[in-house]
C-alpha cells in the first residue's frame, strides 16, 4: 500500500489545480501522524491534524480538512479501498462564528493611502495597485515586468500563472488595463527600479518562490495600524463596491476581478469585454 506523500504525487499529476494549498495539509498531517499507507489513517489522526490549526480560524481549518478529504478519496477510489474517510464530515466547533466582516476602505481613505504608499516606496507601491485593479496579493506580488505591456495605447497587467505561483481560478488569468494615476505611477516607480530581477517585487518573488505570507504580514500591519483593522483583501472588496455603485455591468466587475460570473449560462460565451471598453469602465472609479 502506498503512503501518503506517493499517493499524493500521483494526485497532483492527475489534477490541475494549485498544489501549494494541498502540499501545506499534507506536510502537516505527516508531521503530526507520519507518512503512513494511507489506508492507516484514523479519526483520531484527523482530530489531531485538526488541532494542530487551533490557532486558525475555522474557515482555514476547514479548508485544510477538505484538501486532505480529497486525496484520501482519490486513493480510496484509486485502490478500491473500501474505508470510511476519516477526514470528511468533521464538525469545526464554533465554525463561522469567528468570521469577521472586511469594511470597504472609503475614497477619502484611499486618497491617503495612496499617496503615503507612493512616497513611502518600496512593498507599499502594491497597494495603489491593488485597490485600483481588484486584484489579489499573490496575483501582483508575483508579477514580471514583462507582464507589464503597452496594448492598444494602454498600460496593461497580465495576470497569468508563471514559475513563482499559479492561480486561484480559471476566471484569475485575464489581463487588466491600468487607468488609475495612481496604480501607473507606483508601476512605473517598480519598473525604474535598479533590479536584474525578472520580478516586480524581488524581495518577495523569485524564480519557483513567492513569499506572500510575509508581504502580507507586512502589509496588513501597517493597514490595520493606520486604517482601523482593514487588510489588503479590503481593497478588492471595495474595488467591487466602487464599480457597482458606479454602475458598472456586473459581468465587466466580474471580468476585472477575476471573479467567477453568477450572471448565468451566456456570461460564459466570448472573450469578454475589450480593454478599451474595460477601461471606460475602470475610469469611472480610478483614483
Amino acid at each position: 500500500m502506498l503512503v501518503l506523500s506517493e499517493v499524493f504525487d500521483e494526485f497532483l499529476d492527475l489534477k490541475e489545480i494549485n498544489p501549494k494549498p494541498s502540499e501545506q495539509s499534507v506536510r502537516r498531517l505527516i508531521e503530526v501522524a507520519g507518512d503512513l499507507p494511507v489506508d492507516q489513517y484514523t479519526r483520531s489522526h484527523a482530530k489531531a491534524f485538526l488541532a494542530s490549526y487551533h490557532e486558525q480560524k475555522t474557515s482555514t481549518r476547514r479548508r485544510r480538512l477538505q484538501c486532505l478529504t480529497s486525496i484520501l478519496n482519490f486513493a480510496y477510489w484509486e485502490y478500491d479501498i473500501d474505508k470510511r474517510n476519516p477526514f470528511s464530515r468533521i464538525i469545526i466547533k464554533g465554525e463561522g462564528k469567528d468570521v469577521t466582516s472586511r469594511e470597504p476602505f472609503s475614497v477619502a481613505e484611499l486618497k491617503k493611502l495612496y499617496s503615503a504608499s507612493l512616497a513611502y516606496g518600496q512593498l507599499r507601491l502594491i497597494l495603489p495597485i491593488l485597490g485600483e485593479t481588484g486584484c489579489r496579493l499573490s496575483e501582483v506580488l508575483g508579477l514580471m515586468k514583462q507582464d507589464v505591456i503597452h496594448s492598444e495605447d494602454l498600460l496593461v497587467i497580465n495576470i497569468k500563472e508563471n514559475s513563482c505561483r499559479g492561480l486561484k481560478t480559471e476566471n484569475s488569468k485575464r489581463s487588466l488595463p491600468v487607468v488609475s494615476g495612481s496604480a501607473t505611477k507606483a508601476l512605473k516607480k517598480l519598473l525604474g527600479a535598479k533590479s536584474d530581477s525578472l520580478y516586480l517585487f524581488p524581495r518577495y518573488a523569485s524564480c519557483g518562490y513567492l513569499n506572500n505570507t510575509g508581504a502580507s504580514a507586512t502589509l496588513c500591519k501597517h493597514l490595520k495600524k493606520s486604517f482601523n483593522g482593514k487588510t489588503t483583501h479590503c481593497l478588492r472588496h471595495s474595488f467591487r463596491d466602487r464599480l457597482r455603485d458606479s454602475d458598472v455591468p456586473l459581468e465587466a466587475i466580474d471580468q476585472a476581478g477575476g471573479w467567477s460570473s453568477v450572471g448565468g449560462v451566456g456570461t460564459n460565451y466570448g472573450k469578454g469585454y475589450s480593454m478599451p471598453k474595460l477601461a471606460d469602465y475602470l475610469r469611472r472609479i480610478a483614483i
